[in-house]
Parts: structure tokens; sequence; C-alpha cells
């Protein structure tokens, strides 16, 4: 499965490494107006490019640690491509659902904390909370993926988890028991733990991708339409 994994991991990987945006000027709304579908368009905008941009950068990091070897540095890198894959399908769900109903004061007040937000900031420097506003918490988002990969989401970022903090996951992958009373220190890979990553990527690029086209970003989302078939092809000839 991690090979088959990897194989998707590589060409997500090198598609989005050829991505490259061109700047983009606020609509001219003032802060104090009611909030325009173009201002919506530009922050959702805003967000799916650096959403592409880190997500390739993530990848490709990823890759050259487990081509150099380096299993649990990858696997760490993994459970934040997890959590991106998360993040872009709760975006992509609750900024869709105010567009659709022309609620474009709702779908701004949503992305402010989505593209600016940092519970660091507005923890350790309260005056800064209106610049800086708490978004939703990644547990919340990890659940709301559930709706897309029932049963699997909570488990699979759990386990991703495991191998992130100083646990018998992380430390076992250093070792080996030889008997109960024995212990060899080798370098140990485990299995499974990009499966999973790889469905996060999919489904978070299938949701940048419905982003775009409810957002009027016709070619990006045609470049991510023809990534998605070419994973598809990819998949039928591994089978």
């Amino acid at each position: 499965m991690d090979e088959s994994s990897f194989d998707a991991l590589r060409l997500v990987a090198d598609r989005t490494k050829t991505f490259s945006f061109s700047k983009l000027s606020r609509p001219p709304t003032p802060p104090n107006q009611p909030a325009t579908r173009e201002l919506v368009n530009w922050g959702a905008h805003v967000y799916s490019f650096s959403w592409l941009l880190h997500l390739s950068a993530l990848l490709n990091g990823l890759l050259t640690l487990e081509d150099a070897g380096n299993r649990p540095s990858a696997i760490i890198i993994a459970r934040s491509v997890y959590e991106l894959g998360a993040h872009a399908y709760y975006v992509k769900k609750h900024l869709k659902q105010h567009i659709d109903v022309q609620n474009y004061d709702a779908a701004w007040n949503f992305l402010l904390p989505v593209t600016t937000g940092s519970r660091y900031m507005t923890e350790q420097f309260p005056t800064t909370a209106e610049m800086f506003p708490t978004a939703a918490h990644i547990s919340k988002m990890i659940k709301t993926f559930g709706e897309v990969m029932p049963g699997e989401a909570v488990e699979d970022y759990s386990y991703l988890s495991e191998f992130s903090h100083p646990n018998s996951f992380a430390f076992g992958l250093h070792h080996d028991w030889l008997t109960p009373y024995e212990v060899s220190f080798v370098s140990r890979k485990v299995s499974g733990t990009f499966g999973a990553t790889t469905a996060a990527t999919i489904n978070g690029v299938m949701a940048i991708q419905q982003l775009l086209v409810s957002t009027a970003e016709i070619p990006t989302a045609e470049a991510l339409h023809k990534l998605l078939t070419d994973l598809i092809e990819q998949g039928k000839k591994e089978e």
C-alpha cells in the first residue's frame, strides 16, 4: 500500500511544484462596508493558492526525507499533510454553504480567521485578537473530515499523531525486541502510515478544486481536475 501511496504523492508533488500564481489585488471594498462576491472570491483564492503551495512544499519535503531513508521525519510531515487535507474540506464545506445562499458577509467573516487566525497570537497577545482571530481547532476539522472519510478520519489522525510524540510508536522505529529481555537498535519501517496521508491529500485537492470552481478561478480548477484524472489513471495502471 505504501508504494502505491508514494506514487500518488509523487504525482501530486511534481504537478503542484510547477504551479505559480500571479499577484492578487484586493477588490476596493472598504472594511466597514458589506462584503461582496468579488471580495469573497479574492479571499478564497488567497487561501487556495497558499494551500496548494504549502501542500507542494510539504509533499516534496516528505518525499525527500523518505528517499533519504528518514521515515520518522517523513511521518511527522505526513501528519501535517493530513491536517492540510482536513482543513481544505472544512473550509470548502462551510464557505460554499455561505456562497450558495449569497451570504457574503458570513462567507467573509468565516474566511478571516481561516486565513489570518493565530491561536498563539490570541493567547499570548490578547490585544491582537481582532487582527489574529482564533480559527476552528484542528480536532473539529478532523471530525468534519469524517464526512468524506467515514469511520477513519479521527482514527487515522490519531495513529499518525502517535509517531509525532515521544512515545512507544516513535521510539519503536529505532529498536526491536529480540526477546522479552533483549533489545536491538535498528531502523524499522512501519507500513500503513502513508495510505491515510494519500487519501487526505486527494480529498484536499478535490475540495480546493471545487472551491475554485465555485469562486470562478477556472484555470487552476482545470489544472487540478487534470491532476485528479491523472491520479485515477495511475491507480488503474497499478491494479
